[in-house]
């Protein structure tokens, strides 16, 4: 473990994280002994990185600090992605995020999630069956992971699967922090374009006064209104596109490789099916889906530990760190099925304004895609060690596995 904090702390390269998809240890001595530090992003801009949960949730929940990086030269993790978009839901602060939020969150609400679960389930079942009756031993991430998260984004968004297809080879782009600056410019442009083509697309077809079916179609029938303006239509569809597949994609290949690292905790799962949301959450708490978060930016001058935060300064808050809290979280670094009520893993989707829009889908998405599995191929284990089990880099936004070699008899 790592036992000096260095003078400049840089993202990633001052923060390698422990292996198999689990923080990095800097963050455990950042958060005894200097729980508000510099650190410099891939991008040149500096940030202050927070680490106790108490501080993260306050930063998260409090309206002095502004989501808006869309300004020239924001402060942003790498380049010109998709927080340079104005007008994104992800960008706004209230009462403008508030409008967008409410215009698009019917379709994100526990029952909308419910309606959904059916469709999720049937998917997963004709993937698991496939992945049953196909080559043995299988990657898991390509043959299970990926298509059921695509699938789920296209019955969501409303748009044919071999339309959401022509954004894939761009999405990597969007979370890679060492893809060079223009290749992400161009990303973001071209998810844009692709935003408009949907946009466009619906409009023809829908006339805007019918009840919506969809959150784009949400979206125009606000904007015809007047409620929603151009530019929050754009950036929200966009944004949306971003993040319908790419956050519940990993969390599956890491709930698996996970679950089959503790096969007695598993085994109680699959005797007891109502502690899947109970795995779940434990599951989310652990990884998290990703080691840092989107920077927030301060509206006034303020204190943190002695430390004075000044407008205009950007502030990391990595939500992983706060869910590692061992004042918050007994023993963190394990995989526990019985955590007290206290012990409260919600924070995992965030807290304030910005708390994640698609937490019901989420959580009854990666229950149904964990459970179905591991119902159809109960005797599935990892085909490779534990150990030589590749992960993605540090520079990557999201938390999983390249892949994940599984098999079964």
């Amino acid at each position: 473990m790592a036992t000096t904090i260095p003078d400049e702390l840089t993202w990633p390269d001052s923060f390698p994280t422990r292996g198999h998809g689990l923080p990095p240890e800097m963050f455990d001595l950042l958060r005894r002994e200097r729980p508000v530090a510099r650190v410099t992003f891939p991008s040149g801009h500096r940030a202050w990185l927070v680490t106790r949960r108490n501080d993260i949730t306050a930063i998260g929940s409090s309206r002095s600090f502004s989501r808006d990086l869309t300004a020239p030269g924001g402060q942003r993790i790498a380049g010109d992605d998709f927080n340079s978009v104005p007008g994104g839901i992800f960008n706004l602060d209230p009462p403008a995020h508030t409008t967008v939020r409410r215009v698009v969150q019917p379709f994100f609400n526990p029952a909308a999630a419910t309606a959904l679960q059916p469709v999720i389930a049937r998917a997963a079942a004709d993937l698991a069956t496939t992945l049953r009756n196909g080559p043995n031993p299988a990657d898991l991430h390509r043959a299970y992971a990926h298509p059921l998260a695509a699938t789920l984004a296209s019955d969501l968004m409303r748009v044919a699967p071999r339309q959401r297809r022509k954004i894939v080879p761009r999405l990597r782009s969007q979370v890679d922090y060492t893809t060079p600056a223009s290749t992400i410019e161009t990303s973001t442009q071209w998810m844009l374009d692709f935003a408009d083509e949907v946009i466009d697309a619906k409009t023809a077809v829908y006339d805007g006064t019918s009840e919506p079916r969809d959150p784009v179609e949400a979206l125009i029938r606000d904007h015809h209104r007047g409620t929603v303006t151009s530019e929050q239509m754009h950036g929200t569809v966009m944004y949306l596109f971003v993040t319908s597949a790419e956050p519940i994609t990993g969390p599956v290949s890491t709930g698996v490789y996970t679950l089959l690292r503790h096969p007695e905790q598993l085994a109680r799962v699959r005797r007891d099916p109502r502690l899947w949301p109970t795995a779940v959450a434990e599951l989310l708490r652990l990884h998290h889906n990703g080691m840092t978060s989107m920077p927030r930016v301060a509206l006034t001058d303020t204190e943190l530990h002695g430390i004075p935060i000044c407008s205009g300064d950007a502030v990391i808050t990595p939500w992983v760190a706060a869910t590692w809290d061992p004042e918050h979280f007994k023993q963190p670094d394990r995989f526990r099925l019985d955590r007290s009520a206290q012990e409260d893993p919600a924070i995992t989707f965030g807290t304030g304004p910005h708390f994640c829009l698609g937490v019901n889908i989420a959580r009854i998405y990666l229950e149904t895609a964990l459970s179905t599995l591991f119902e159809h191929l109960p005797d599935l284990t990892l085909a490779a060690k534990h150990e030589d089990i590749a992960w993605e880099p540090d520079t990557y936004l999201f938390t999983r596995p390249v892949e994940l070699p599984v098999t079964w008899s």
